[in-house]
């Protein structure tokens, strides 16, 4: 495969669009927390039925939402590795890293134990 890569603009996208994701993977990682905040302040005795709706509405998109948070970082993680590669002139090793990116791999970082390497 040949490609052209304009690796300082690849950067600055990378760069650009991790710190676009950076409240987007807060969110995701205290999303439950906030959403018991608010239903801990309501009323129950008034708000019963609003408190359920929370805690149905919190156990159905979590799960998205931090499925979600991984593959952004799975997907910045890939890219990352794939230009950094092309720019070693591995180019099997790029379109490898591209391929994994695409199917929501982690890439593990040598000599880091971080379990699964899925992201969804």
């Amino acid at each position: 495969m040949d490609w052209d890569i304009n690796v300082e603009a690849v950067s600055k996208v990378l760069q650009d669009t991790s710190t676009a994701a950076t409240p987007f993977d807060a969110l995701a990682k205290d999303y439950g927390t906030k959403l018991q905040t608010v239903a801990d302040g309501l009323n129950y005795s008034s708000f019963t039925v609003v408190a359920a709706a929370l805690g149905e509405y919190a156990t159905h998109w979590s799960p998205t939402l931090e499925a979600a948070a991984k593959q952004i970082g799975a997907s910045l993680t890939g890219a990352q590795n794939a230009v950094k590669a092309y720019m070693e002139g591995q180019n099997e090793m790029a379109l490898n890293a591209q391929r994994a990116a695409g199917r929501g791999e982690i890439p593990q970082v040598p000599g880091v134990n971080r379990g699964a390497n899925r992201a969804v």
